[in-house]
């Protein structure tokens, strides 16, 4: 238990309590509103307020919230575990063969728009949360992020063609075709071999690939951020040099 231990929170244990979650998330909004660090108008505040409001309706709040009276590690890791239960989520379902069913494509669509809200609150509000962001970390956790989106899109895009036959070219309700169009149309290849026909499959369509776009802008941005932090640290290094004694005569 120790080994597993050790090999999961490393050989050194944190005893830093965690804030309580949701008292984060309301000084979060009045930062927002009362424009303590960020001077921010127009459309961009309405963004923010919207991102940091629509948080309390996140469950990964509520979770940060329960686990955090164990302390930072605990809450980081049920973070983790978290979103690889939603990642892994769809693959269940299509295991199940529940991709037909309406509450399964209503349950992954909350998901999705709540990890696309998060995604947003990484871009527009880290300058207002009391969260540290760690750069690897949050660059791991997009990984999984960007899997978990995918495969939730495959998963409407198979109840899509469950509902309707017609959505696409052809039937796409297997996991296998399901996956496989939606990382195609993630990597924006589009092969041709399956492609949507009614309106409501195109607009899905047009939702997934906006998201890959906004991806892409999110690593770069946290690249960016990296080597800006890393810059000073590297100049605030203290060089050694070479001396040589000299001898006293």
């Amino acid at each position: 238990m120790r080994r597993v231990r050790k090999l999961i929170l490393g050989h050194t244990e944190s005893l830093k309590k965690a804030r309580p979650a949701l008292q984060n998330q309301v000084f979060t909004v009045l930062r927002i509103w009362r424009n303590y660090h960020h001077d921010d108008i127009g459309l961009e505040r309405l963004i923010r307020l919207f991102l940091a409001l629509s948080q309390f309706l996140s469950i990964g709040l509520y979770i940060k919230q329960f686990t955090g009276r164990w302390g930072v590690q605990v809450r980081k890791l049920s973070t983790e575990v978290y979103v690889l239960c939603k990642m892994l989520l769809p693959v269940c379902l299509f295991h199940w063969e529940m991709q037909s069913e309406l509450w399964a494509a209503l349950v992954i669509s909350y998901l999705l728009c709540e990890t696309v809200i998060y995604l947003g609150g990484l871009v527009f509000l880290q300058d207002v949360s009391h969260d540290r962001v760690a750069p690897k970390r949050s660059l791991t956790l997009l990984f999984l992020n960007f899997f978990e989106i995918v495969l939730d899109f495959g998963l409407l895009y198979a109840y899509l063609c469950s509902v309707n036959p017609g959505m696409f070219n052809q039937e796409i309700i297997a996991a296998r075709d399901a996956i496989y169009f939606s990382f195609v149309t993630a990597a924006t290849l589009g092969y041709g071999d399956i492609y949507p026909v009614a309106s409501a499959a195109r607009e899905l369509v047009i939702v997934q690939i906006t998201l890959t776009f906004v991806f892409v802008g999110l690593f770069i941005n946290y690249f960016s951020s990296m080597l800006q932090r890393a810059a000073p640290a590297e100049s605030s290094q203290p060089t050694f040099r070479k001396t040589r004694h000299r001898k006293k005569s």
